[in-house]
């Protein structure tokens, strides 16, 4: 399924769901983040290595995007952002556009670069509690600092009276059930099986303790590992939802969403 602008509305396009470097950098999965076509604004979350490829093998076109989030500086995050936000401008030659990111993405060693930073209209710094007004009806928060390797925070959408929430990279911690709790759509990077101390990433039993507690009408699991992919993620995402008596899926590369009915809309 291919889209256009028309159809995109309305979407979330997984353009990868490859976790830790192993499956990002080893192309066992794609890596291009989370395209969240709204009505009235276009938002590319971590646009990581081949986003830019990706998005236009499903249609999508950079310049049709509006605005750009990073909800970290690794590069299976970050690495073709400098891509998007310059084909956003047109190369520069019509200044628009907005960069969400943490304050370590643009200062010592920045991953977006400030050439790029220029030709876009505006940079903001994301910090803990944040909100912003996207449009009349869609805004954008980081309820939490995660823990991570690096200054990281999840992302919270509110369209149309309904919750899209995003937990990227951590390590669990307790704080995370109450920041995400009211989630209609709950997306949780689990990368790790089983918990491992030595690794900042969830793992499939935290995860379902997330979901457990927070009960979302829907809980897609991402970004996944060489252990996960070994464990077969749908066969994972069946059992915790088999546990928790909620709708969980595992998430593969290019799936469509629906973000009214919070239904697949491409089947493989």
């Amino acid at each position: 399924m291919k889209l256009d602008k028309e159809s995109l509305k309305g979407k979330l396009v997984f353009l990868g769901t490859a976790g830790a470097r192993y499956v990002a950098f080893g192309f066992e999965r794609q890596a291009g983040g989370l395209y969240f076509g709204f009505p009235s604004v276009n938002v590319h979350v971590d646009p990581g290595p081949g986003a830019f490829v990706h998005a236009h093998r499903k249609g999508i076109e950079p310049h049709w995007t509006d605005v750009v989030i990073l909800s970290h500086r690794h590069l299976d995050h970050c690495a073709d952002v400098n891509h998007v936000l310059e084909s956003m401008t047109l190369g520069g030659k019509r200044k628009r556009g907005l960069l969400l990111c943490p304050s370590d993405c643009i200062t010592v060693d920045p991953v977006v670069l400030e050439y790029t930073r220029k030709n876009i209209e505006k940079t903001e710094i994301i910090k803990e509690g944040a909100e912003r007004e996207l449009s009349t009806d869609l805004t954008v928060s980081f309820p939490l600092k995660h823990i991570h390797g690096v200054e990281t925070y999840g992302v919270v959408f509110r369209w149309k009276g309904t919750v899209y929430s995003y937990v990227s990279d951590t390590k669990f911690f307790d704080a995370l059930i109450e920041a995400y709790r009211g989630s209609d759509l709950l997306i949780l990077n689990t990368t790790l099986l089983k918990p491992n101390p030595k690794i900042d990433h969830l793992s499939a039993e935290d995860s379902e303790r997330i979901i457990a507690e927070v009960k979302p009408k829907l809980a897609v699991l991402t970004h996944f590992g060489r252990t996960m992919l070994s464990a077969k993620p749908w066969e994972v995402a069946l059992s915790i939802s088999e546990r928790t008596g909620v709708k969980v899926i595992a998430a593969y590369d290019n799936m469509i969403l629906d973000l009214e009915t919070l239904s697949v809309v491409r089947q493989r």
